[in-house]
């Protein structure tokens, strides 16, 4: 049992021995994994990780440039200064090649003096006797270090060629200091370049932290949050400034919608307590009561047709909200149509001076039923603000690829305020008159949704106490 114990305290020793070698490796696969997995969704990291990496590069780069140009000028004045002292003495009228190895030992660097075909003619400490080791020019051994020159020169009439050895050990040691200086410098850079990168980082994208923290804010219960764009003053203001807009957009509609839904809801609640109202009435007492009965027949009858025209319009409406709503565009005689409508409108009403002014035939490639909705659509709100004896004009005009229909009335007119409201659904310019006169506030916005998917506009003029004019323009090909 002792046995067992030992050898498994043993196995326990060394699996801790190894984890704690491998501990460093271990830790160093952990935090590139973990980076690399945080590169890959994280734009801060990735742009941080980006800027180190051409910041490293610039830094190795400009170094190494450094320790080039140092350690090249350096060596180069070196191997200048021992080729020129050592041509004077070539070059004299006599030559000592004692003077040469005089030279070599002074300096303790090998010379060497071979023939064109390469054999030795002369050598003062050559390498091949010193234990060098020499690579592509580089000498070396356990204290010395030289770089070898091959130079050509004349001797006694002869071409010989000259192997000149330049001790650059001392240059060597100051290139390794200026690079371990270099290395110092530039650690510490980079530390502080890493650091300041991840905080300017933070700061660069705190805008859109922020933007990110108020999108998951927002809910149908505080469409009002917007993004602080104080102080910004770059691209991501930008983008800010965009998302308030679209916030702005996306309040205004849901308050419209949710407007929409009230006074839709209002619109309906009315008929159907009137029609719950006389059923009540004749379940109780009324069907034994002709004029009760009759009186309730009707009314029931009355709300049915305008609740039946209400759900009309709001089902037009919705099909054009969804983008379901599909226009069926035919070549047609807008001038007879135009007469078309005059003609009943004047059978229909007695009480207003109804004129025409058509002078020419103009044909228009739309949807007519459309068309004629959104033209009757305009002069019953004419009529229905016109007092009696009131005159509507209706007139149509063409002009190079321009058609102009105009519906003109001597009616109360409208307010400045009036006009920026009436196309907008359920809107009532007077409330309590236009209850009396009946709708329910959705034809204006109707026939502005005809024209507009008729690539046309709608324009009105008017002034109290005046009357109005609407203008529908719709552009045409030549």
């Amino acid at each position: 049992m002792k046995s067992r114990d030992k050898k498994k305290n043993g196995n326990d020793i060394k699996k801790r021995v190894v984890k704690v070698i491998f501990f460093p490796v271990s830790l160093l696969v952990y935090v590139v994994k973990t980076v690399r997995e945080k590169a890959e969704y994280s734009i801060r990291l990735k742009l941080s990780l980006r800027h180190i990496n051409i910041l490293v590069k610039a830094m190795v780069g400009a170094g190494l440039c450094v320790i080039l140009v140092f350690g090249g000028i350096t060596i180069l004045e070196t191997v200048q200064e021992d080729y020129h002292a050592l041509f004077d003495i070539i070059n004299k009228d006599k030559l000592d090649f004692s003077e040469i190895k005089a030279y070599s030992e002074q300096k303790d660097i090998p010379v060497e003096i071979y023939d064109l075909n390469n054999n030795l003619i002369f050598a003062a400490k050559p390498v091949n006797s010193y234990g060098y080791h020499h690579i592509a020019g580089i000498v070396w051994s356990e204290n010395n270090l030289f770089l070898g020159i091959n130079r050509g020169a004349v001797i006694s009439g002869e071409n010989v060629q000259i192997m000149i050895y330049s001790d650059i050990r001392e240059d060597w040691k100051e290139i390794i200091k200026i690079s371990e200086i270099i290395l110092i410098v530039n650690s510490i850079f980079l530390l502080l370049s890493v650091l300041s990168t991840a905080f300017s980082g933070r700061k660069i994208f705190q805008p859109i932290k922020e933007m990110t923290q108020t999108v998951k804010e927002v809910s149908e219960k505080n469409l009002n949050l917007r993004i602080n764009v104080s102080g910004s003053k770059n691209e991501l203001k930008e983008l800010a400034l965009t998302f308030n807009e679209m916030m702005n957009r996306i309040e205004d509609q849901y308050k419209r919608q949710r407007q929409f839904v009230s006074d839709a809801s209002h619109e309906l609640r009315t008929p159907i307590a009137v029609i719950q109202g006389y059923t009540v009435m004749l379940d109780r007492w009324g069907k034994n009561d002709q004029e009760v009965l009759q009186e309730s027949i009707d009314a029931i009858k009355n709300e049915a047709e305008g609740m039946n025209e209400l759900i009309d319009k709001l089902l037009f409406l919705a099909r054009h909200d969804n983008s379901t709503f599909v226009f069926e565009k035919e070549e047609f005689s807008l001038s007879e149509m135009l007469s078309d409508i005059i003609k009943e409108t004047q059978i229909i009403d007695t009480t207003h001076t109804i004129k025409g002014s058509i002078n020419q035939e103009v044909s228009l490639f739309a949807d007519k039923n459309r068309m004629k909705q959104a033209i009757r659509i305009l002069i019953d709100n004419a009529l229905k603000y016109t007092p009696a004896d009131g005159e509507i004009t209706i007139a149509l005009e063409k002009e190079n690829n321009r058609i102009t229909i105009g519906i003109k009335d001597t009616g109360i007119g409208m307010s400045q305020e009036e006009l920026g409201h009436i196309f907008d659904r359920f809107y009532r310019s007077d409330k309590s008159r236009t209850k009396e006169k009946g709708g329910h506030g959705l034809g204006l916005a109707i026939a502005k949704i005809i024209i507009l998917g008729h690539n046309g506009k709608i324009k009105v003029r008017s002034k109290v106490g005046e009357g109005s004019e609407f203008l529908i323009i719709l552009e045409v090909p030549n």
